[in-house]
């Protein structure tokens, strides 16, 4: 995973590895972005757990934080003033009893695996306002919300939602208020909107399945995006390989609309252009990406590229 600084100078990438340094964790890298979008390395440090899966940058621009999902603990690293990294300045790794490797609500024939031997670091990311830090724990289906203190460096934690155990809550997105957030959950392939307010979530409804109708069989949920109007989300469907399209209700409930094929195996990640106007599948078993153009229904529309 890849992020970049709030001013495009600096770009940070996970290296999802269990061996760097003495400890055998995972590492993180620090480039500089030169004129023309060229990349210069700056330092490369552990990432406070193994396998990291995901990782932003803190509003305040002090801090990179990293979920690490082989390690299941969340770290925050610290940010020198030249743009490369410092110091880890804290590491949460949740504790608690495990749940099902399985959730009640699976599509049938599930056997697509997500593993629930233990705490798994899937995201970690701001809210809108920026107050507030949130982390998906795949392995016992909770959902942090923490403030940093960016003096400190150090998460404290304000509420955790539980989710359906077993359905490994994996990415998230807030709506442009900042009022709802949208969560993925892997193992069921299903979307629960939560009402956020105050650092806690509120379960709104039931959740919505980002499989069409009738599908019989393995998939796993992988990446989930919103417009920037809030009008649509985008999730990612690996295995049954589509991505999902659903639309926003003026209560800010989705539904889905729609299942595109993504032209390829395995949509690991996506994301939209700049303009809103394009959308990318980013396949991990196909070695490629595949371009959509966003109908004014706001479904995407396979460019042929």
């Amino acid at each position: 995973w890849i992020a970049l600084s709030r001013d495009g100078k600096f770009l940070y990438a996970i290296n999802e590895i269990s061996n760097f340094g003495s400890d055998k964790t995972g590492s993180v890298t620090a480039f500089a972005v030169e004129a023309g979008g060229a990349l210069k390395k700056l330092n490369t440090v552990g990432s406070g757990g193994a396998g990291p899966a995901y990782i932003s940058v803190h509003p305040s621009g002090k801090f990179v934080m990293v979920a690490n999902y082989g390690g299941g603990d969340f770290a925050v690293i610290r940010i020198k003033p030249d743009g490369s990294l410092g110091a880890i300045s804290d590491v949460v790794k949740p504790q608690g009893p495990l749940n099902p490797a399985t959730a009640s609500d699976n599509p049938p024939g599930q056997l697509a695996p997500s593993s629930h031997a233990g705490s798994r670091g899937h995201m970690i990311g701001p809210d809108q306002s920026g107050q507030y830090v949130i982390g998906d724990d795949a392995g016992r289906d909770q959902i942090f919300v923490w403030k940093l203190d960016t003096n400190t460096g150090k998460l404290n934690q304000v509420s955790v939602a539980k989710s359906l155990p077993g359905s490994a809550p994996r990415h998230f997105v807030f709506s442009p208020d900042g009022k709802t957030m949208y969560q993925l959950q892997e193992q069921d392939s299903r979307l629960a909107t939560y009402a956020f307010a105050d650092g806690r979530l509120t379960l709104k409804g039931p959740t919505v399945s980002m499989l069409p109708p009738g599908y019989e069989g393995s998939n796993t949920g992988s990446e989930l995006l919103i417009d920037k109007a809030g009008r649509y989300l985008y999730a990612g469907n690996r295995t049954q390989d589509s991505i999902a399209t659903l639309k926003v209700g003026d209560n800010a409930m989705p539904t889905r609309i729609a299942n595109v094929p993504t032209e390829a195996d395995n949509p690991r990640s996506l994301t939209l252009s700049p303009d809103g106007r394009f959308l990318y599948s980013l396949n991990q078993r196909g070695d490629n990406v595949t371009a959509f153009a966003i109908g004014a229904d706001g479904v995407p529309k396979f460019t042929g590229h």
